[in-house]
């Protein structure tokens, strides 16, 4: 009996080392990411220290770069799988045949943005012949010009004040301009200015100032199914934030050099999009999303302040069959 047991208990032994041995042994694709370093991206890092990544079969490499250059350069000698982006630098990026295409809904700016003016500007077309602070080539000066061009108003109505975005509105603040594309915590300081108030934020234009996941086109051709397991992994750190969102602000925060406190503050002013809200921002192929829609207006604006020779192929920088299959 006692040798029976033994040799159960050896059996037993060996089929865990077994079995502990395979799970070593299986190997995890290698996947790079590059973002920049705003918040709204923290839940790449939640999903990679929570273990969603590995559960997925993913090694992620998450490569923090800021410039707009590096990014591009990166992408397009194959040196990152995907990025970080928005849908104003998608199109930019499609004119200077950057292969990436967007295939997920990372954030969107509820309120985190918009442009502060003083008493006598209540409207877009109070800032006919003004000057604004804004900073070119970046989600400020798009996002004015996205602005101006749903309200039959063009650039030339106004001179943009080349200005970093938390500089511009310190100066509005600071008396020195009299109008600012911004974003918090600019927004609420406008007031300690005589007069100065929001006109317009990015909660009155949802789906405009939204950060995207681009994927390089040969990797989502030759890779898709480590593509999906990115997006997986994302909607479980989603997940995971709603339920437990100060043990998960304290997890992000470890990546940002700031207190959670004020981490928490910040993205108050951000949504992550669910799944099915996903879905229906890039809509299907028969029945096209408010992404298509966004990113034609900016491509009609940068056109026509000549910032693109020729309006992307939309079809070719958006793909939304991921999104579609990606439980299936």
């Amino acid at each position: 009996m006692k040798n029976t047991i033994f040799a159960l208990t050896i059996i037993a032994v060996l089929l865990l080392v077994g079995c502990t041995q395979v799970q070593q042994d299986k190997e995890l694709k290698d996947f790079k990411l590059s973002v920049n370093t705003w918040v709204g991206f923290g839940p790449f890092y939640l999903a990679d220290e929570l273990g969603y990544f590995e559960d997925e079969g993913l090694d992620v490499d998450i490569i923090v770069m800021e410039g707009t250059a590096e990014r591009k350069s990166t992408m397009i000698t194959n040196k990152i799988d995907a990025l970080g982006d928005t849908v104003d630098l998608l199109v930019l990026a499609r004119d200077e045949d950057v292969p990436e295409v967007a295939v997920l809904e990372v954030d969107l700016s509820d309120g985190a943005d918009g442009l502060i003016a003083t008493e006598d500007i209540q409207s877009l077309a109070d800032l006919k012949d003004r000057k604004v602070a804004a900073q070119k080539n970046f989600v400020g000066e798009s996002f004015l010009l996205y602005l101006l061009k749903k309200n039959g108003m063009s650039v030339d109505d106004v001179t943009i004040i080349d200005t970093e975005s938390g500089a511009a509105g310190a100066a509005f603040v600071a008396g020195h301009v009299d109008a600012a594309v911004t974003w918090e915590p600019w927004l609420s300081k406008a007031k300690e200015r005589e007069g100065g108030h929001i006109v317009i934020d990015s909660a009155d234009e949802p789906g405009v100032i939204v950060d995207i996941l681009t994927v390089n086109e040969n990797v989502l051709k030759n890779r898709p199914d480590e593509v999906k397991a990115l997006m997986r992994a994302w909607f479980k750190a989603i997940d995971y934030w709603e339920k437990n969102p100060d043990e998960a602000n304290v997890i992000m925060t470890k990546h940002y050099d700031m207190p959670v406190e004020e981490f928490a503050d910040i993205i108050s002013g951000v949504k992550w999009p669910s799944y099915q809200e996903n879905l229906a921002y890039f809509g299907t192929s028969n029945n096209p999303g408010m992404i298509y829609d966004v990113a034609d207006t900016f491509g009609e604006v940068f056109l026509e302040t000549g910032s693109i020779s020729v309006k992307p192929d939309l079809n070719k920088a958006i793909d939304e069959s991921l999104l579609v299959n990606l439980y299936k």
